[in-house]
């Protein structure tokens, strides 16, 4: 038996490439719940008027219940440096490290997908506990679109580019078959139970 699944968003880039794609309920798609660690919310929307601040808040506010903004000890150490002036350059990424620890620890059977475009959780790929895969935003969408979830990778993140995003990266497969696997498993899992409905 599985344990619970969440897919956890890293930092602010997947939000924005979606969302200046007009895709954000593609983070939906998988049947996950979704949880946005409380400084990565902060990072994409605190500049008002910035472009896609407003319709995160929207998204979100408009799936409560299936999106969470998860508290951390990193977002009140956000909060102040705020208030201070300070950077908080790197908060989002550490923020969505203890979002994870959280999800871990509460249940031995939890597991968990990251997914990314930060290159800085990238590099923690080879510390995360055996539960969790990280996957590129590119990634997510291509496998979206093998199960049939989404019509085409490209022309979303062709939306994103046309509105200023810089998605080349996202263009090229990541190099990790296995965390691939694993969520083509849990794409599959999710769709036998819909259908079992």
């Amino acid at each position: 038996m599985t344990g619970p699944f969440s897919l956890i968003v890293t930092d602010t880039s997947p939000l924005f490439t979606l969302v200046l794609a007009g895709s954000l309920d593609i983070l939906l798609r998988p049947g996950l719940p979704v949880r946005i660690p409380d400084a990565v919310y902060i990072e994409a929307t605190r500049v008002h008027g910035a472009p896609g601040a407003e319709q995160i808040v929207a998204w979100i506010n408009d799936h409560l219940g299936v999106v969470e903004i998860a508290p951390t000890d990193i977002g009140i150490d956000q909060q102040r440096r705020l208030e201070e002036g300070r950077t908080i350059r790197g908060l989002g990424e550490q923020a969505a490290i203890e979002t994870l620890d959280r999800w871990l620890r509460r249940d031995p059977t939890a597991k968990a997908l990251l997914l990314f475009e930060d290159t800085d959780i990238e590099k923690r790929r080879a510390v995360v506990d055996q539960r969790v895969s990280l996957i590129s935003t590119g990634d997510f969408l291509r496998e979206l679109e093998a199960a049939g979830l989404v019509q085409s990778a490209d022309y979303i993140l062709d939306q994103a580019a046309a509105q200023g995003r810089n998605v080349e990266r996202q263009r090229r497969p990541e190099q990790d078959a296995t965390t691939r696997e694993r969520f083509r498993r849990q794409l599959s899992r999710t769709r036998d139970r819909s259908e079992q409905r």
